[in-house]
């Protein structure tokens, strides 16, 4: 008891009480974590019956900048009080002092992804500017923001790969960071198929088989089938392999009309 006793005394020295006026917000950091209006309308009502709570004090930096306490700050003027108690924390750079702000936020509140994602962007420029950072950088991220290296990993992919529309619905809830991997990776991979596609059937191979040989290869085909042959048949027939347009037997008239039919540019 004596020793829960000496703790509230020195509680009670760090806490002052300040205008409400004097605190403000950091741009950067608040920009980052929305505060969620019912939460600061109930906080405010309590304020309002109760006054405010001096076991959660506000906790700001020497220059009055909140670093921990922003929806009970909002809620403090909501309910129009002049005064709150604050705890003045000194840190030794604007870099320490992010981190903090985000160490206290993962540790009140459950974010969204949005929020895990500008916090793994805002994290990671630090440790880019620090010169001092040692050990794998999404490992590190990762127990900062109670995440896996691999979950660090997918973000980092996103922020290199994903364009501003994919970036924004990230940030709105609209998508989250595992499905927004997987729409990269899906769309990696249809490029990708199409790549080989075209190189297929561009490229010079065996019997100097390009792209306009390919589609009087198609028109051939489907001009047999038409005709009702077997697909058997017309594999057989050495007609196939010359694929020129006088070998095909087939009017002017006939291409356009299995083209437009088929669908075939």
């Amino acid at each position: 008891m004596r020793k829960l006793g000496a703790i509230f005394s020195i509680l009670l020295i760090l806490i002052k009480l300040v205008e409400v006026s004097q605190l403000h917000f950091d741009r950067d950091f608040k920009n980052v974590f929305q505060q969620e209006n019912d939460k600061v309308t109930e906080i405010a009502n309590d304020m309002i019956a109760n006054g405010f709570d001096k076991s959660r004090p506000i906790i700001v930096t020497e220059a009055f900048i909140i670093v921990d306490g922003h929806s009970r700050y909002m809620a403090a003027k909501k309910a129009g009080l002049e005064k709150v108690p604050v705890i003045i924390k000194k840190f030794e750079s604007r870099d320490e002092t992010i981190e903090y702000e985000y160490k206290m936020q993962l540790n009140s509140r459950r974010l969204t992804d949005g929020e895990y994602f500008a916090a793994f962007l805002k994290l990671d420029e630090i440790r880019k500017q620090n010169p001092n950072a040692q050990g794998n950088s999404d490992e590190m991220i990762g127990r900062q923001l109670n995440k896996s290296a691999r979950q660090v990993c997918k973000m980092r992919e996103i922020a290199k790969k994903a364009d501003a529309a994919l970036l924004e619905k990230i940030q709105t809830g609209a998508v989250s960071i595992n499905k927004a991997h997987e729409m990269i990776k899906a769309a990696e991979a249809k490029k990708k198929a199409g790549e080989v596609v075209e190189e297929e059937t561009t490229s010079n191979t065996g019997k100097g088989i390009n792209q306009d040989s390919f589609k009087l290869g198609v028109l051939f085909v489907l001009s047999e089938l038409e005709k009702g042959r077997k697909k058997g048949q017309i594999l057989k027939d050495k007609r196939i392999a010359k694929l020129e347009l006088g070998e095909l037997n087939l009017s002017e008239e006939d291409v356009a009309r299995i083209s437009q039919r088929f669908g075939i540019a």
